[in-house]
This record gives C-alpha cells, sequence and structure tokens, in this order.
C-alpha cells in the first residue's frame, strides 16, 4: 500500500471551495476517526455496478472517505486507487483497507486534478462527492481524462428529485448554514449530471433513487442525533408515494465513457 501526501491544487476558476471542505472533513476525521454514513449494501452495490459495467480491472474510488468503498471494489477483484481530498480521511482509509485485509494505493488528492494517466481507470465510484461541487464541469473534464473509453463510472449523490432533500439542502441550507455540512453541499439532479458529463464525452446514463437511512451513529448518541435520525427515517417513508426518481434521498448514477 502507498500513500500519496502530494496536493495539485487548481488554479484560477474551480467547482469547489476547497479549504473548507478540506478543513471540515480533516477535523471530522481527526475527531471521529473511521465513521460511515450508510449501510454497507450501499457500498456493494455501487462495487457490483462498477464491476458489471467495466471490462478491466483498474478502479478508482474518488473521494474515498472511510474506505470503506474501497474494500467493496477490492472484493470485486478491482487493484484500487483511492483518494480523498483530506488527508485525514486517506489516513483512515488505509487502516480500514489494511484492516479488511485489502490491499489499495492511497493518495490525498483534488478531484479536479488527479495525478494519475490519461485513460487509466476502467471504473470509477464517486460516492457521495458531486454533490459537492458548485460546478461540475472541472470534475467531468478532468474523470474523461483518466477514464477508459468504455470505462464506466458509478456516483451516488444527495437526491434534488425527491422534495425532502431538495428543501433541506438546496433551501435551508443555504438560507442559514448546518454545521453538520460543508458549504458546498447541496442535492443534485438527473438534468444536471447528464449536461455536465455529457458535454465530456459520457453517455448510456441510468438514474435511480435509493432511500439510504444514515446509520444511527452517524451523528452521535445526542438526543437531538436519534432525534435527527427518526425524523429523517419518518420522511423518507412518507417519500415512497412519490414517483421512482423522487423516493430516495440517494441519486444513483451510471454512465460510460465513450470513444474519442
Amino acid at each position: 500500500m502507498t500513500m500519496n501526501g502530494s496536493m495539485r491544487e487548481l488554479n484560477g476558476s474551480t467547482g469547489q471551495d476547497k479549504a473548507s471542505e478540506r478543513a471540515f472533513y480533516d477535523s471530522l476525521f481527526r475527531t471521529r476517526r473511521r465513521f460511515d454514513q450508510f449501510q454497507d449494501s450501499i457500498y456493494r452495490r455501487m462495487a457490483r455496478l462498477a464491476r458489471e459495467g467495466a471490462t478491466g480491472t483498474q478502479a478508482l474510488d474518488l473521494g474515498c472517505g472511510s474506505g470503506s468503498q474501497a474494500v467493496c471494489l477490492a472484493d470485486e477483484g478491482f487493484h484500487v486507487v483511492a483518494a480523498d481530498l483530506s488527508i485525514e480521511g486517506v489516513r483512515v482509509a488505509a487502516a480500514t483497507v489494511q484492516q479488511g485485509g485489502r490491499t489499495a494505493s492511497l493518495m490525498n488528492a483534488d478531484a479536479e486534478h488527479i495525478p494519475l494517466r490519461d485513460a487509466s481507470v476502467d471504473a470509477c465510484t464517486c460516492g457521495l462527492l458531486l454533490h459537492h461541487f458548485n460546478d461540475l464541469g472541472a470534475v467531468a473534464e478532468e474523470l474523461r481524462r483518466i477514464v477508459k473509453p468504455g470505462g464506466v463510472v458509478v456516483a451516488l449523490d444527495a437526491n434534488a428529485h425527491n422534495p425532502p432533500t431538495w428543501m433541506f439542502l438546496n433551501v435551508l441550507h443555504r438560507m442559514k448554514r448546518n454545521p453538520r455540512l460543508t458549504p458546498n453541499q447541496r442535492a443534485l439532479r438527473t438534468s444536471e449530471i447528464r449536461a455536465a458529463f455529457g458535454a465530456h464525452g459520457f453517455a448510456d446514463f441510468h438514474f435511480e433513487s435509493v432511500t439510504s437511512q444514515l446509520r444511527k451513529d452517524w451523528l452521535g448518541d445526542s438526543l437531538g442525533a436519534r432525534l435527527n435520525y427518526y425524523t429523517r427515517a419518518t420522511v423518507l417513508a412518507l417519500s415512497n408515494a412519490l414517483p421512482q426518481i423522487s423516493r430516495g434521498n440517494m441519486l444513483l448514477s451510471v454512465f460510460r465513457r465513450q470513444p474519442a
């Protein structure tokens, strides 16, 4: 296992406030160490979709967080590179991979400037990554560079088609910042993902909503955290009456890099 501590920063315009993102997650990982927001079934499903869509064995877990997705990708037979903007997150992910008896290359990297060769990745997972960008153009352009023609991207993000999720992230969080979120977080629509990645050589888009309840211990064990958990569970249950793309709080996206 290797860890690359170098960071290539963007010069000029960017789709992300990297300083606030890095500070938030460095603090969170330093305090909480390993934590996983969702149940393991979500990570396993994304890994299976990556395996089904890829013809090769080179996978990138971009925005790897605690490392659970990287372990699932390794279980599917991939040679995994796991990258995160947070150096503390990379350290936790390295420990998670090692404790799971798997191997992966770890790097501290910016999703808009990834230190990998052109066309070197058969599959890329982006778990809870894209919705941290105000503009998806630069990250879409970078994924076009590193994903091989025919390669697959599997992404999971907050779902703007789900009314409670849209209200919470795109309205209330904009009116008054929630300290448990980064300033950049928002919910995404299929149209934005299709437009951004379609303009950079991706096609064969598939979207579906996923109801992904947070783990009970995600926010801690205080009374407020428990009330937050059960309130979310109730709201998501009510969303089951909506059309499929609007039911879940998460938007699962799968799309493929087209030949040049």
